[in-house]
């Protein structure tokens, strides 16, 4: 079914020639970044946009990983997706713009702004985590009437008060090579960019305290079923087959559009952190086994870049140094290593967002720490540049963290 493409060498330049890549992530789902609310007059979400590229070229920055498709909607005209909530303030219903369209324009401020703008894209999830339903019937019902989740109700399973597209379920990927191939053909987009959710974490019930592991509830059973490939293929391994089959499809998606119209659009995943701790798989990292792993999710980001299926891997490296479980260090020395001799470029995910929910942990009350990082990982041979999470947390007057504001002073110095 795949096929291995090989190492090549590994451009070390953005798309406006510099050398280190230097990006932010911006969040639409639940407003948490941009724009403020849904149902924006056209004018305030023009100004707010403006705002957020001033902020960005304030810290040097030069790639924006923009999400233009947070909960199986859209923030672009589709046939595939229903309009965003967060873009409209209804789902399923058009901003009332006229004919302008809000991507096409972002796309181009970003560009004249001199920055990459890569399309960010979360493949499953359908409703909001803050938003919890108590069946899938409940929540379908909260979706847009033409919603294709409410078409095909089999598509979907219910999990931890979320509905989710099922990765197991073959016309869940064609929806989203077609998602990925639509964006394609009607936008400028520099990348196409995965984040980490794939299929659902664990969770704590609160009111049992245990902790509810996907893998134990098991609501795809029945699709395990009905397409597993051989009656002993066991659901793990079905379960990882499903994601890897989702990124070669999208590798290939994005590799016969550049062939055709001669472009360089890229793909690239950010996963967890971890991929697998040594004591969990041969060759993992000098981390706890205690730790979360990417690789017990069923994402086996490892074997993506062994087999050349991604542009590049954004790792969210969100610990600080003196974290017990994952040490920065260790964790970034590990990536560093593992892209070695492949074509897949090495960028690392900051959690500048830590100052603020890990405030009381002595590392994040240490403005140095941020600074110290991106030091730290200038030096390793394969890191080709880094990302903040998120947007928001660029913004001195929104954070009440004393330290968090001197590391923002720190950062416009950094570069």
């Amino acid at each position: 079914m795949y096929r291995y493409v090989g190492n090549f060498f590994k451009a070390r330049f953005t798309k406006y020639g510099e050398k280190e890549l230097r990006g932010v992530w911006i969040t639409t789902v639940r407003n948490n970044d941009f724009p403020s609310k849904g149902g924006l007059e056209l004018v305030q979400f023009q100004q707010e946009f403006q705002a957020i590229l001033s902020v960005c070229k304030a810290f040097k920055l030069n790639a924006l990983f923009f999400q233009v498709r947070p909960e199986g909607d859209a923030f672009y005209s589709s046939g595939v997706n229903p309009w965003s909530e967060y873009l409209t303030g209804e789902q399923g219903v058009k901003p009332n713009w006229g004919n302008f369209d809000p991507l096409t324009w972002i796309i181009s401020e970003t560009h004249k702004a001199k920055m990459e703008f890569h399309a960010w894209l979360n493949p499953y999830r359908l409703t909001p985590s803050n938003k919890k339903g108590h069946t899938k019937e409940e929540l379908l019902g909260r979706l847009s009437p033409d919603h294709y989740a409410r078409r095909h109700v089999d598509w979907v399973y219910f999990f931890n008060g979320e509905l989710f597209l099922n990765p197991g379920v073959p016309a869940v990927t064609q929806l989203l090579v077609s998602t990925v191939d639509e964006i394609l053909q009607n936008y400028d987009v520099d990348a196409i960019h995965l984040d980490d959710f794939f299929y659902p974490y664990s969770y704590e019930d609160k009111s049992s305290g245990k902790l509810i592991k996907f893998a134990e509830v098991n609501p795809d059973y029945d699709s395990y079923l009905k397409y597993r490939h051989e009656l002993d293929q066991n659901i793990h391994t079905w379960r990882e087959g499903n994601i890897n089959h989702l990124v070669y499809s999208l590798h290939e998606t994005v590799q016969h559009y550049n062939r055709i119209h001669h472009t360089q659009v890229e793909f690239g995943i950010s996963p967890f952190g971890i991929w697998a701790s040594v004591d969990e798989a041969p060759g993992g990292s000098a981390t706890s086994s205690a730790q979360l792993s990417s690789l017990s999710e069923y994402v086996n980001s490892k074997l993506w870049i062994d087999h050349g299926w991604i542009d590049y891997i954004l790792p969210q490296v969100y610990w600080s140094f003196n974290d017990e479980l994952s040490p920065f260090a260790a964790v970034c020395d590990w990536w560093n290593g593992v892209v070695a001799g492949s074509k897949t470029k090495l960028y690392i995910g900051l959690g500048l967002y830590l100052y603020e929910e890990d405030a009381n942990n002595p590392s994040w009350q240490n403005s140095q720490e941020i600074v110290d990082q991106i030091n730290y990982i200038r030096q390793l041979s394969n890191v080709s540049g880094y990302v903040f999470f998120t947007y928001h947390n660029l913004l001195a007057d929104r954070t009440q963290s004393s330290a968090l504001k001197q590391a923002l002073m720190k950062l416009k110095n950094t570069v």
